[in-house]
């Protein structure tokens, strides 16, 4: 009885959950021009792992930036093309690899159900 009470309530805090980014796209148009939200998802993934400023030579084989664009785009595609819910996947999965502690990159995304 009590588990069914516990998988309610988890039910509840899932359903009510909101996307964080709603509206990050609309945002950044206002502060930028020629905003394109394939260059934004990969931008965030850098940002997300402090790697926005490395050297040149880091941005190749696994972190070169055409590789990680078609990820983004696989990922953006699968998100119904909406940038907020892909940046929050993006969101989602660094805390799970965070809490998990793997390796993850914005394939990766796809791989975990984060919907």
């Amino acid at each position: 009885m009590n588990d069914e009470k516990e998988d309610a309530i988890k039910t509840d805090i899932k359903n009510d959950l909101e996307n964080p980014f709603k509206g990050y796209l609309e945002n950044l148009q206002k502060h930028k021009s020629a905003v394109n939200p394939i260059h934004e998802i990969v931008n965030c993934y850098y940002k997300m792992n402090g790697w926005e400023k490395m050297p040149k030579e880091f941005y190749t084989g696994r972190y070169a930036y055409n590789k990680l664009a078609k990820e983004a785009k696989t990922l953006y595609q699968a998100c119904n093309e909406v940038l907020d819910d892909s940046i929050w996947a993006l969101d989602k999965m660094k805390y799970l690899a965070g809490k998990g502690k793997f390796d993850w990159s914005i394939i990766t995304c796809l791989k975990h159900k984060l919907k």
